[in-house]
Formats: C-alpha cells, structure tokens, sequence
C-alpha cells in the first residue's frame, strides 16, 4: 500500500517501494547489535531441547509409570517441542535479513567456520561415544554412515539442519528482498503446510525418510517463519500481543497433551505420537506463538542503546530521546542476556553426556511419583547450568572455543 509523506516526516510511497518488505515492515525502528528478544528465545529454548531429552523415556513409558509421573512428563513435552523450531527461526530471523555489501564468499567463509568444525567434531566424537557405550565396534563405516545419515547422535541432525539452511540462505535472502510481504508470507505457510502433510504421511504410511542433504528441507518454512516475525509490525500493544499469544501457546500445548492421552489409548505408543512432532500443526502454532510472546515481552532493541520504536502508523518515534540509561534500564534486555546466550550452543551439544553417563546408564526409581517428577526437574536444572558453566569454561580456550 502506497504510503504518502508527512508533516511527521513518513516515507514517500515511492522511497516505501524501494526500501523492500524489510524496511517497510520496521518503520521507525533503529537497528542494533543486541535483540533481547532473540537471545532469551535462545535461552528458553535450550532449556526446552534439555527437558525432551530428559523427559522423553516416561513419555514412551505409557503404562508403566504412574499416571502422575506420565502425565507430568508428557505435558512438559508438550509445552517444550516449540524448541528446535524456536531456534531455527531465530536464526532465520537474524540471517535472512538482506545485507547488500555481503558477498557469497564471506557469507560463506563465516557460516562456515560457526558450523563445519562443530558439525565434524561432534559428529566423530558422538559416533565413537555411542559405539563404546553400545559396544560396538568402532570402524570407517561407522564414520561414513554416520555423516551421510545425517544422525550420528539423536540431537546432532540439529547440526546438519543448520548447514543445509546455511547454504541456501543466500538464495532465501535474494527472494525476501525481492518478494512482497503477501508472498514471502505465503511461501512460509506453503513450506509449513508441506513439511506438516509429508511428516504425517511419513507417519502412517511410512516411506520416505531424511539424511545429511535433505534433514533441513522440511525446516525451510521454520527458518522463513523467523524472518516474518521479527519483521512484521506488532498490530497491538505488546501486552495485548503477548497475552494472546500465551493464550495461543497454552491452548495448543493442553491440546497436544489431550490429544497424545487420547491417542495413545486408541493407537498405541508407536501411532499415537504425531502430535509431539515438529512439523505438526499443532507444533507450528505453538511455535510461532512462543516467537511472538517473547518478542512482545522483551522487544525488538536493547534499551539502552536504541530509541523507542514508533507510534504505528508514523516513522516517528515516541520520544526523541534515547529509551533508558544505561545505569536505569532493566538487566534482561541488556547485551549481558546475550553472553549468557551464547552459551546455548554448547549446552546443546554438551548435555547429552551426563544425561546418558550419570542418570540414563543408572537410572535410580523412586516410590513417591512426586519425588521422582522432582528427580527429573533437578536433572533438567543441572544440565543446563551445569553444561553452561563448561561450555563458559571451553570458550576461555582458544582452540576449543570454535566447537562451543
């Protein structure tokens, strides 16, 4: 929609035009270095990624735990599946965002010394961590299946999915620049839409199935659904949005834990999981309702350093003057929140470890349903805390920083 020029100084329809969907969609806001909003998805997502982990046996334990303990562990799982999605719309969110100065070659350059070095090492240190506790033997097949599958440890695809989306990111920045808001914003629905019927015709039909080239293609529309919700302009004020987004989230997250109750009783374990999936509907939503809410509670600028964003409508901001000292503003939308989400890498790759070598080789049983659900939770808070002071302590170190 053409926009004219006025009095408050609004872009000219034709200066509208040429800015590109991105421009259009962030009027009035100054772009920083430090997006709160971004680092606690990272945040809040790592916890989710460790509570599946942590609370997938009891889930698959249907029948053999207490109704409690199953009903506890299946609802956290419930409210945890937007985690993998989450980070991948962060990233889609941060990476997609046209930079014209960039060439392929840098682009690449970078990604790749983020991603290769953890994606080889891992890989190969993963194989040979599940071979010996396994007790196989640990041969070159091992290692060239491992890499062509794309799945040398149960969380590693993450790895291969973020390579793959990297490689074509070039090409997804080209068509958001060039793309008006209506088809980039059918084109995530398209993506979400395919990979929702392919993961339930995989399913129930089975077929088909992923390895180190294809993992990332169903996520596609993950990774675009990232950059339209960092770019699309909040149509209310933040509380309202975030309000009706937890009410989305928490409405999607009884659903799926109802439905998987129901399922479960009529189609068994091994059918009556689709809910929890990454690609289903109900995950979709859940996801793209947890994007919003944290965008709406922590914002798109650090306070500190940006200006207040715009009155909708207008390019100009609510107050001429910067939003928040340093010594006054709030400590979760400083840059500090990032240093803590930059751990979130190496939490992800590390927590695997203890959790299998420390609980999951010795897993201890308790009496009391309650004292095993506090079990679980503590085991969730030590991972990650835990984890992240390693991880704090790896990237001390020059040469182990770039797996981390």
């Amino acid at each position: 929609m053409a926009r004219t020029r006025s009095r408050s100084g609004g872009p000219t329809g034709a200066t509208a035009r040429a800015a590109g969907p991105i421009e259009r969609a962030n009027l009035g806001h100054t772009t920083t270095g430090h997006v709160p909003w971004l680092s606690w998805a990272r945040i809040v997502a790592i916890v989710g990624v460790v509570t599946i982990h942590v609370y997938s046996h009891l889930t698959l334990e249907w029948g053999t735990v207490t109704a409690r303990q199953w009903h506890f562990g299946t609802f956290l799982q419930a409210a945890s599946r937007f985690s993998v999605p989450l980070f991948l719309m962060v990233s889609g969110a941060v990476l997609l965002r046209p930079r014209p100065g960039e060439r392929l070659r840098d682009f690449y350059r970078r990604r790749a010394s983020r991603v290769a070095i953890p994606l080889v090492v891992w890989t190969c240190g993963y194989l040979v961590f599940d071979a010996w506790t396994h007790g196989r033997p640990i041969t070159p097949y091992l290692f060239v299946q491992g890499f062509l599958w794309g799945k040398p440890y149960y969380h590693l695809y993450f790895l291969y999915v973020v390579a793959g989306l990297y490689l074509v990111t070039p090409f997804l920045r080209t068509f958001v620049a060039a793309a008006d808001r209506r088809m980039v914003l059918a084109a995530t629905v398209c993506l979400l839409g395919l990979s929702s019927l392919d993961k339930i015709q995989h399913f129930y039909m089975g077929g088909g199935g992923f390895n180190a080239f294809s993992y990332f293609v169903p996520f596609l529309g993950y990774y675009l659904a990232g950059y339209v919700v960092a770019t699309t302009r909040l149509p209310w004020p933040r509380r309202t949005v975030a309000l009706g987004a937890a009410a989305v989230f928490v409405g999607t997250t009884v659903t799926v834990h109802v439905g998987t109750w129901w399922m479960f009783g009529a189609l068994g374990v091994q059918h009556g999981r689709i809910l929890y999936d990454y690609h289903a509907p109900t995950i979709v939503v859940a996801s793209i309702a947890m994007a919003f809410f944290l965008r709406a509670v922590f914002g798109d600028h650090d306070l500190g350093t940006a200006t207040v964003p715009a009155r909708p409508g207008t390019a100009q901001p609510d107050t001429a003057r910067p939003a928040s000292s340093a010594a006054g503003r709030p400590w979760w939308v400083t840059p500090r929140v990032r240093r803590y989400a930059d751990l979130t890498f190496g939490v992800f790759l590390l927590h695997p470890l203890p959790l299998e070598l420390l609980v999951r080789r010795d897993q201890p049983e308790f009496a009391s349903p309650y004292v095993d659900i506090a079990f679980h939770l503590g085991v969730i808070v030590a991972l990650v805390v835990g984890c992240a002071v390693v991880t704090f302590v790896l990237r001390q170190v020059p040469v182990l920083r770039r797996l981390v």
